[in-house]
């Protein structure tokens, strides 16, 4: 069974890495496999603290952890999850790794998940920046239909007047912020290359 469950998560190990919850009822606890859970914690990188988690709630109910298999299992997950070229998948799908790898993996480890997210980082900005932008074109778009029903609407040529001052100030503050976004584009361009380029320079081969 625990070949299996190895085999099903190294097989998604190149999708995104979810940090499981560590809570569980207290059935879950009664007919828990702690070897199970310790491999499935291991693959996701669970730190070791999710044991004392586990410990706690398990212990309210009057359920004893059984340490030893989760202790052993977690290992073997571990060893799946920190293979070094699986930080830079953690760092693009923007997971967290909270330093489950031993000591002598963390740091390179650690150093490629650090560039990896900083490229996941300054996509997701310009993804924000061009979300926005699409948003505000949409509504610069509408504004003049807004407009005519506005002033079709009202009967005083002075009202008509105030209602065209008033969309062009709102078509003015729209222009404003989408040039302001247009430069803010640009340099969040320049660091998503700027943070590719240092990742493909950081994790080549030697």
């Amino acid at each position: 069974m625990t070949k299996n469950i190895i085999t099903l998560f190294a097989l998604g190990m190149s999708a995104v890495f979810l940090v499981s919850c560590a809570t569980m009822t207290p059935e879950e606890c009664q007919r828990a496999n702690w070897l199970d859970i310790g491999v499935k914690d291991g693959l996701s990188g669970e730190p070791m603290a999710t044991l004392d988690d586990r410990i706690g709630i398990c212990g309210k109910a009057g359920i004893t952890v059984d340490t030893g298999p989760y202790v052993t299992g977690r290992e073997q997950g571990l060893q799946t999850y920190c293979r070094i070229e699986n930080a830079v998948t953690l760092g693009l799908n923007g997971s967290y790794y909270v330093g489950a790898c031993p000591p002598m993996i963390d740091v390179e480890f650690r150093r490629r998940y650090e560039l990896a997210n900083a490229v996941y980082q300054a996509r997701t900005e310009l993804a924000s920046i061009a979300a926005r932008s699409d948003a505000l074109q949409r509504q610069l778009h509408n504004i003049g239909r807004d407009e005519l029903q506005r002033t079709i609407d009202t009967e005083k040529e002075e009202d008509r007047k105030r209602i065209r001052r008033e969309f062009d100030d709102r078509r003015n503050r729209l222009r404003n912020e989408l040039f302001e976004l247009d430069r803010k584009a640009r340099y969040a361009r320049d660091s998503v290359r700027a943070a590719e380029t240092a990742l493909t320079a950081g994790t080549k081969l030697e």
